[in-house]
């Protein structure tokens, strides 16, 4: 069974997401302190990124060194009793780390069987756990099965970007949407929005969503979490 997927975001009012164009916002010294404050009230232990998120906790693109002769390709848990979750999705094998943790949070990283064994051998070398999810791409749906497994996961809290996000959407992964809006107007051509679904356009919109909430924060921010009511994922 897979956790509950809430996607919490901060946007701007067109939907952009690249806060550090934006400046101070009314009321915060930083975006950061909105997103976190607003997140930590949820009491979720696990949250999910994409491999260009997860990019930005990760160290030095090295050299990997030869994984050992014998190396046995299968599920890594370095920590089953991890109680906070730091979730990457790294298809390729791209990302380096030098410790298990991001801020105090077990890295797992979510692979798929094209990463070679040294990548895979790197991660348990500093510590971290992995799960292999699919062929030559990430496979959605069995990296949550494996999560809600391996760590008794009941909820997930999406905080990609716009592609994993999109991706995540698409596939009908997410069941619940924590959507802030900042007073600001973007405008960027080709900055990342809340959602930016792979490839070509979905024939219609990739959920509908029922209002469950809506409460205005300091500086003008508004609040607004939906529950997804429908999914179209075909």
């Amino acid at each position: 069974m897979r956790p509950y997927v809430i996607c919490h975001m901060c946007t701007s009012v067109d939907g952009r997401i690249l806060a550090r164009r934006w400046g101070k916002l009314p009321g915060y010294k930083h975006e950061r302190v909105l997103f976190e404050t607003t997140a930590a009230s949820f009491g979720i232990g696990a949250w999910l990124v994409g491999t260009t998120t997860m990019d930005e906790f990760d160290g030095k693109k090295t050299k990997l060194p030869r994984a050992p002769g014998g190396f046995v390709r299968r599920d890594h848990i370095a920590n089953k009793n991890a109680k906070r979750l730091a979730v990457g999705a790294d298809a390729k094998g791209v990302l380096r780390f030098q410790e298990n943790e991001v801020e105090g949070d077990h890295i797992v990283m979510l692979v798929a069987e094209r990463v070679g064994n040294d990548y895979l051998a790197h991660l348990q070398s500093v510590g971290a756990s992995y799960l292999l999810c699919g062929k030559k791409e990430i496979n959605l749906h069995v990296a949550l099965r494996k999560l809600g497994k391996a760590f008794k996961l009941r909820k997930l809290m999406l905080q990609g970007g716009g592609r994993f996000n999109g991706a995540m959407l698409k596939a009908g992964l997410i069941d619940e949407i924590s959507h802030i809006t900042t007073p600001i107007a973007d405008g960027g051509s080709g900055i990342a929005t809340m959602f930016d679904i792979p490839g070509n356009a979905p024939a219609k919109s990739a959920a509908s969503l029922r209002l469950m909430s809506h409460k205005l924060l300091p500086g003008g921010a508004i609040w607004a979490r939906y529950k997804v009511s429908a999914r179209h994922t075909s």
